[in-house]
């Protein structure tokens, strides 16, 4: 008989289980009731070495995964939720995925199979994970952060309006009296640069101005990206006044890149991103930008991950936030 087995047995993840049996987990009556049943039931003896003396904390142990550190909104993502783990008296540990599927999966998997560990907040940058699937089907608590993940509506998810943003961000460009306004986006398979285009599109309709498909472009969240639109952008038959990027490390490309194609922010072209990042503040003109509720994402994905801890039968529970225009220099009226 095996551990895994008295986890599946009684619908928690190993950790909780090994945890709760060695004294170093406290969890309602009712998951305990479960696990202990669940131990009578399958005759499950604990080997000596798997029962220690209590720990001196009970503290949970979460995994946070997350794309890379390089984006500076992943970056201030894990710092955030870093800190507010240490208030909250939970041990963190971070995994880095360089923004790759296989690291993404085989990360997904490794937490799984690890006892310490007792739950997991995933920040993904890829549409499917079926390891990451697997693991919560297996019981690991998982809240899916950010973007939305294939196949895992049994975890709990959390994310912004991100349709209601881009929409707020294009009128507000449009509003200036804009007509020719290009959107810079995700990766076309990922729910955020799909849902973002989808605000464009419904607030350039509105206006009543037409989409120009030229000025649809689709690349990584990357600055390196944002630098090489603007070939596309000044090629055009038409170029745009005003850009809408849906993301500020690809917006801080476009500024840093502008005036090697003659270009003036915001006199020659506005440009509005989406993150919130605090470099959007350092740069000459300060970005224009939809603000990410970092801290807010943050308190609410610990929230959640614990509780799913104490509670995995719990109800699924998902959130959405808004996010806010924070007007500042790169934008402006298109010059007459």
């Amino acid at each position: 008989m095996t551990l895994a087995r008295v986890a599946q047995h009684a619908h928690v993840s190993v950790s909780t289980v090994s945890r709760y049996l060695r004294g170093q987990l406290k969890v309602n009556p009712e998951t305990a009731e479960r696990i202990d049943a669940a131990v009578r039931e399958l005759g499950y003896e604990a080997p000596p070495s798997a029962a220690p003396p209590p720990a001196p904390e009970n503290s949970p142990v979460v995994a946070l995964i997350v794309p890379d550190l390089v984006n500076p909104f992943f970056a201030e993502l894990a710092e955030e939720i870093a800190a507010t783990a240490a208030a909250s008296g939970v041990a963190l540990v971070v995994g880095v995925t360089g923004q790759q599927a296989r690291r993404e999966s085989s990360l997904s998997e490794l937490v799984a199979r690890t006892e310490a560990v007792d739950g997991m907040i995933y920040v993904g940058i890829h549409r499917r994970n079926p390891r990451l699937v697997k693991a919560i089907s297996g019981g690991l608590p998982v809240v899916v952060l950010d973007e939305e993940i294939a196949d895992t509506s049994r975890a709990d998810a959390i994310s912004v309006d991100n349709y209601g943003g881009a929409y707020q961000a294009t009128a507000y460009l449009a509003q200036l009296g804009h007509r020719r306004i290009a959107h810079v986006a995700g990766p076309p398979e990922l729910s955020t640069s799909r849902d973002r285009l989808r605000g464009y599109r419904e607030a350039m309709e509105h206006a009543g101005l037409p989409v120009d498909e030229a000025l649809v472009l689709h690349g990584p969240y990357t600055e390196q990206f944002g630098a090489s639109t603007f070939p596309y952008l000044t090629g055009a038959a038409e170029p745009p006044t005003a850009v809408f990027a849906g993301s500020d490390i690809v917006a801080v490309g476009m500024l840093s890149a502008a005036g090697l194609h003659g270009l003036r922010i915001p006199e020659d072209l506005s440009v509005v991103g989406c993150d919130g990042i605090r470099v959007g503040e350092w740069l000459r003109p300060k970005l224009t930008t939809l603000q990410q509720p970092v801290a807010d994402l943050a308190r609410s994905a610990l929230d959640l991950v614990q509780a799913r801890i104490e509670d995995p039968g719990g109800e699924r529970v998902t959130r959405v936030f808004p996010l806010h225009l924070v007007i500042r220099g790169s934008a402006t009226a298109p010059a007459t």
